[in-house]
């Protein structure tokens, strides 16, 4: 039997606890998964409580995807590239990071949308943003990155994307992607509304993509065609699928985990 767990504070919210019983159950597995609150002045004692918990491996969530680190004994190099883990293997007194947002992402995104050589436009230049910008850049993805300060992509590990100014995009720009990696639209907002970013940029073959998965079709997935869209639930169930696979080395269930999800949310993701 394993035991597994995500950690953040506040940690409430997390929906990781029913993905991950959901595929236990699915496996017909013994395994556990809870949800553990450890304030940012308890990360350091985090050895005591993987040995108090008997944890076997586990998920990191805000705010411990960077501090973390400090932490750890080794850290995959995709990991690395973003300065951000959300997963931990344990191997006896070892820990190893690895980053599942980044693979979790880019499965989700293939899945919808198949395999191609895109020029791909992120909105946002925070933690979410990394991780999908270095999801398109493994694919071989021509990317731009837009935030609202240049300073913002300081914090970049890599520079295999153009920054650009939201403030200087003007519809007249081709993308065949357009990934929205901030909060914005969480509330009901429109986001390009809010950010003045041009409704010309999006045609009738653009893809759009809202890492937001409740509401299940924010504001600005509604200016893209059917079948052109998808919001941040395919991902999170991915990336926790992926974070299964490099704890137990097998496959997930994904369709058993999505509709689990689906019966939570009243809907499809």
């Amino acid at each position: 039997m394993g035991n597994y767990a995500v950690i953040g504070y506040p940690i409430s919210h997390t929906l990781s606890p029913l993905i991950h019983n959901a595929n236990f159950e699915a496996k017909g597995t013994d395994d556990n998964y809870a949800a553990l609150s450890v304030h940012p002045n308890h990360l350091p004692h985090i050895r005591e409580l993987i040995a108090t918990k008997e944890l076997t491996g586990f998920n990191v969530t805000i705010p411990h995807k960077e501090a973390i680190i400090s932490y750890l004994d080794a850290v995959d190099e995709d990991a690395k590239k973003i300065g951000a883990v959300n997963t931990v293997s344990v191997d006896g007194d070892i820990l190893t990071g690895h980053n599942t947002d980044i693979t979790g992402y880019m499965h989700a995104f293939l899945d919808a949308f198949g395999q191609a050589e895109r020029r791909v436009l992120i909105i946002g230049a925070g933690g979410a943003a990394k991780a999908v910008h270095r999801a398109h850049a493994n694919n071989g993805d021509d990317v731009t990155i837009a935030a609202r300060r240049m300073e913002s992509f300081e914090q970049f590990k890599a520079d295999d994307f153009n920054p650009m100014l939201i403030s200087t995009i003007t519809g007249d720009e081709q993308f065949d992607a357009i990934i929205n990696a901030t909060p914005v639209g969480m509330k009901g907002e429109d986001l390009l509304k809010e950010m003045d970013i041009p409704k010309a940029l999006v045609s009738e073959s653009t893809i759009g993509v809202d890492l937001i998965y409740k509401p299940q079709k924010t504001k600005f997935l509604e200016y893209f065609l059917d079948g052109h869209y998808m919001n941040g639930m395919p991902m999170l169930v991915h990336q926790a699928m992926d974070a299964y696979g490099i704890w137990t080395g097998k496959k997930g269930d994904y369709e058993a985990v999505n509709k689990k999800y689906e019966d939570h949310i009243g809907g499809k993701s």
